[in-house]
């Protein structure tokens, strides 16, 4: 054996004793030779969340024998391209998809029964009870759990003190405190998206509406969007528009947007998950020590953030279903997942419950992010179920395009809230069929 072949023996042999098991079922197909599997995550703002994920798929390529041609894809970009994919037949073997897609998807066709994966991983560590409900379909679990990402808000505390101030704890409070700061001249109160191409305007529109008492759908999952609650919720957001404590431009940010605005300095106070912190802790200390990061303020019905659940799943009409199956089971394994989170650093929450308790999420930077998503986070069509028609209610910004015609087009909120409730209404007739 030559010097180049004994190391490529040992560190198999070492990737084998890491995991605990060997990928005899799942690598050489029946079709012979190593399988080549396409793999599409989530891209992360925090660089060592994605960086961590790339690591552990290139040691499953080395205990396994297979090649897995990862790509990381935008928020905004990964579902439309899994929709283009269906239409294609080019559906990669495994996908990060948003939770409440997986109903969409699972009745396109595409998707594979997981429930024996999902069931290897739930007996070695319990996965939260309602993530597993939301993958669940005809009694299968059509995907693995993979995290949540809750928001929190970010505050400058010097300049709260600077002016007396306090950190907003309710809606009211942040408009008050927001008008003030803004007044003083310095920089802009709060500010948050409200408008495509970023989902943080749809996640920031539910936090209010859930927060008034308002929602797309009722505990039964029927439309219930024109309510008394959802116009003194969009009466609100309206009025951090209309007082000018926001930027204009606001209405047509991106993701990323909100964090460059706090990172610049520009904006006293944001919603956003804990990319934030990571980056200030890599790159500006002195800004994070004057940051207060809160829970989400509340309303008159208490306070929420949209989770977002992300699941795993795996492609009905992959070569090597076998294959896929491993990499899910691989990257989830419980010590090599909670590397993961971590590497997040509070970017995003884990789905094991067991894990929810652990001495990482102690810290006064992270433990907003996880008390939001245990004991304040909702998924998108709550209270009702999740569903295909939440899911598309998301994804095509209907909060976003209705709260815009009120702020740009100057309609009333009770005329934008009909115009609205007539665009879901058109979604949910139509995954009724």
């Amino acid at each position: 054996m030559t010097r180049k072949a004994c190391v490529r023996a040992l560190i198999l042999i070492c990737a084998l004793t890491i995991t605990g098991h060997g990928f005899a079922a799942g690598s050489q197909e029946a079709a012979g030779g190593p399988a080549t599997l396409e793999m599409w995550l989530w891209k992360s703002f925090v660089a060592e969340q994605n960086d961590y994920m790339e690591r552990q798929v290139r040691a499953y390529e080395a205990a396994s024998g297979n090649k897995v041609n990862l790509t990381f894809l935008p928020a905004e970009e990964i579902y439309r391209k899994q929709l283009a994919a269906v239409e294609a037949r080019t559906f990669p073997a495994v996908s990060e998809i948003w939770a409440q897609n997986i109903e969409q998807f699972f009745r396109m066709g595409v998707l594979a029964d997981v429930s024996d994966a999902f069931g290897d991983l739930d007996r070695a560590s319990r996965f939260s009870s309602l993530l597993g409900t939301m993958i669940t379909f005809d009694g299968k679990k059509m995907g693995v759990p993979l995290n949540t990402s809750a928001e929190a808000h970010y505050w400058r505390k010097d300049i709260l003190s600077g002016m007396g101030l306090q950190a907003p704890d309710t809606w009211d409070e942040l408009l008050s405190v927001s008008k003030k700061i803004t007044a003083a001249g310095d920089v802009y109160g709060f500010a948050t998206p409200l408008g495509r191409p970023a989902t943080d305007g749809e996640k920031f529109m539910r936090s209010v509406m859930w927060s008034y008492g308002a929602s797309i759908a009722d505990a039964k999952g029927d439309l219930a969007f024109k309510s008394p609650a959802a116009v003194l919720a969009f009466d609100y957001v309206a009025a951090l528009y209309r007082d000018k404590i926001m930027p204009e431009g606001i209405t047509a940010w991106d993701d990323g947007a909100n964090n460059r605005a706090y990172q610049t300095k520009a904006v006293a106070g944001v919603q956003n998950t804990a990319s934030i912190y990571n980056y200030l802790r890599n790159n500006d200390t002195e800004l994070l020590q004057n940051t207060a990061i809160i829970p989400i303020p509340a309303g008159p019905k208490g306070r929420f953030t949209d989770t977002v659940p992300h699941a795993l799943a795996v492609a009905s009409q992959t070569r090597f279903p076998a294959a896929a199956r491993e990499l899910v089971k691989y990257v989830m394994e419980l010590d090599r997942y909670q590397g993961w989170i971590e590497q997040a650093g509070g970017q995003i929450q884990p789905v094991y419950e067991a894990l929810v308790t652990r001495p990482f999420w102690s810290d006064p930077n992270r433990s907003a992010f996880i008390q939001m998503g245990v004991q304040h986070g909702a998924y998108q069509g709550w209270p009702g179920p999740a569903s295909a028609a939440a899911g598309e209610a998301f994804g095509t910004y209907v909060l976003s395009d209705t709260i815009q015609k009120v702020i740009i087009d100057g309609w009333t909120t009770a005329r934008a809230i009909d115009w609205g409730n007539e665009k879901l209404q058109e979604i949910y007739e139509r995954w009724k069929q």
